[in-house]
């Protein structure tokens, strides 16, 4: 048995629900991290840390559970730094995160599963430039916008980080951004 799977329990051997949440908390918070750390955003981006759209909401979004919040996916978020919606250079970067299949016994002592057809670890890439309006902007991934079953979550940061900074590194310049967009 892998130690992935052990560490998200199995049907036989599920964990309980603390445990569940904080290897979900634990896990999301290094995948975060290594994002956060390893991205190299252009002038006047950041990272989201607000109460709204940071890490510890995007934990605790759902009813205030890991686990409910998880099950669609957990965020980071990059954008401007200060809002404008009529900016067509800048750029709205996401690395929505998903754990492995999880077993796990809820607070009556029920065994419940969570994303059972995720083998690995996931992940759902975008980085779109232009203004946030449906048709004003563009993707800058190139191939695939999904990594899935990845071992590790120190891997498939590695590769998130990767996706994210070629992305963003093939933005139009400011002058061609208003080219593109007819301004």
């Amino acid at each position: 048995m892998s130690e992935l799977v052990q560490a998200y329990g199995t049907k036989e051997a599920p964990l309980s629900i603390e445990q569940a949440r904080a290897k979900i908390r634990s896990d999301f918070t290094r995948f975060a991290q290594m994002v956060i750390n390893g991205v190299t955003l252009p002038a006047g981006h950041v990272f989201a840390q607000s109460p709204a759209l940071g890490i510890n909401h995007q934990l605790t979004w759902y009813l205030g559970c890991e686990i409910k919040s998880a099950n669609a996916g957990l965020s980071v978020f990059g954008h401007l730094a200060v809002a404008d919606d009529k900016d067509s250079n800048q750029l709205h970067i996401e690395a929505r995160y998903f754990h492995p299949e999880l077993h796990f016994r809820d607070e009556n002592g029920k065994a419940k599963s969570s994303r059972a057809y995720n083998p690995g670890y996931g992940a759902h890439l975008w980085v779109d430039q232009g203004r946030p309006y449906w048709g004003m902007n563009r993707s800058l991934i190139e191939g695939r916008q999904f990594l899935s079953n990845v071992p590790t979550v120190e891997t498939m940061a590695e590769e998130v980080v990767a996706r994210l900074n070629h992305a963003i590194s093939a933005r139009a310049q400011p002058h061609e951004a208003e080219a593109v967009s007819g301004l």
